[in-house]
């Protein structure tokens, strides 16, 4: 995909890790004049320009508005490009503090210990408030683009990749392995060299069930031996049933998948780790995790290859930024952040980033290309 495919809609692109302070010092001294919380994030700097942002379906708008007298404090007033200003100084203001325990396997918000436990659901009730947080920090890099006139990407830093390549995932679960082969051999054909496809049976299912997630990797990776493919645990990611997860991960290891994602429910450190120390194979995860705290502690036990740190979620771009940076102090760990409704933040924040650290965006055939080709120009 070339970049300029993508690359050239201003007020939409993210940044990379340094900020351009020459590009800031332009219009440093513009202040934000109001804030509104309405079917998203609408910010509006002095002189009448306007960044917003609608965010996922999964944010907890809600509880910012019953804080928007609060948040009107943090940002009224402050200059649009002060490089301190985003999403944590935000939920600083509001939860001092707070954001830390998830470094500790603690729920941000209620102190509950949440490590090592599976999910009821695929967000948690504060999880849902930290995705309203990078609601409101990306209509703040919007309203940077636009103040400046430039792709995001340019006010934050720049990069210098021609392309960004991607992989193809076709959106299907419980797709019997013969389908799947025709339609992943169909992709290839087509440009598509790295792929991801879904298991989508767990220990519920019995061994017919772990047979049949064996044959979709078998007859994959049969159809296109040359093919980059990962697989995701997508069915049973809310699972906290590591024996099962790790005798998949070893059975399907002879295949050589590029990573296995999510292998056991988000917060579960200790089955990340033992599915690393006993398979060996790359693990990706973290769409899951929000702000840099929940994902330090495995990259602390090294035990994640890819951080999947999803922008509209995690806490917004900059907390993104922050990740990206925690993610270089771990060498060989790259990022590759999961893509999700209205799909167009993280395509950027690939973009800003160099190809050592960002390898690879997500591309979803079922949202994505729309997209991509009506509001990316």
């Amino acid at each position: 995909m070339e970049r300029r495919e993508f690359l050239t809609r201003a007020g939409w692109m993210a940044g990379g890790l340094l900020w351009n302070t020459d590009a800031f010092a332009e219009e440093s001294s513009v202040t934000i004049r109001d804030v509104r919380l309405e079917k998203g994030a609408l910010i509006e700097a002095e002189g009448g320009a306007i960044g917003s942002f609608a965010g996922s379906p999964h944010q907890n708008l809600a509880a910012l508005k019953e804080q928007l007298p609060r948040l009107r404090e943090v940002l009224v007033g402050r200059r649009v490009f002060d490089p301190g200003l985003g999403g944590e100084a935000l939920w600083e203001a509001l939860y001092p503090g707070k954001a830390r325990r998830f470094a500790e396997g603690r729920d941000a918000l209620t102190g509950e210990s949440i490590a090592n436990k599976p999910r009821a659901g695929r967000h948690t009730a504060t999880g849902c408030v930290f995705v309203a947080f990078s609601t409101v920090d990306i209509a703040l890099w919007d309203l940077r683009a636009r103040i400046l006139k430039k792709p995001a990407y340019q006010v934050v830093g720049t990069s210098p990749r021609p392309r960004v390549p991607v992989y193809w995932r076709p959106g299907e679960v419980g797709i019997a392995p013969a389908e799947a082969a025709r339609k992943a051999s169909a992709a290839f054909d087509r440009g598509y060299r790295s792929q991801k496809w879904y298991f989508s049976k767990g220990a519920k299912d019995g061994e017919q069930g772990f047979r049949e997630n064996v044959e979709l990797v078998r007859v994959l990776r049969e159809a296109l031996p040359d093919a980059t493919l990962m697989f995701d645990n997508h069915t049973i990611r809310h699972s906290d049933d590591v024996g099962y997860s790790l005798r998949l991960c070893k059975a399907v290891a002879p295949y050589k998948p590029f990573w296995i994602e999510e292998p056991v429910c988000p917060e579960h450190l200790e089955g990340y780790a033992r599915i690393k120390g006993e398979t060996g194979l790359p693990i990706a995860g973290g769409e899951h995790w929000y702000t840099r705290w929940a994902v330090r502690p495995f990259l602390e036990r090294a035990c994640v290859d890819f951080v999947q740190s999803d922008p509209t979620w995690c806490g917004g771009i900059s907390e993104w930024l922050k990740i990206c940076e925690l993610v270089r102090g771990h060498e060989g760990v790259k990022v590759v952040p999961h893509i999700t409704s209205p799909w167009i933040v993280a395509p950027h924040c690939v973009a800003s980033q160099s190809e050592d650290l960002c390898p690879l965006l997500e591309y979803n055939s079922e949202g994505g290309e729309t997209t991509l080709k009506t509001h990316m120009h």
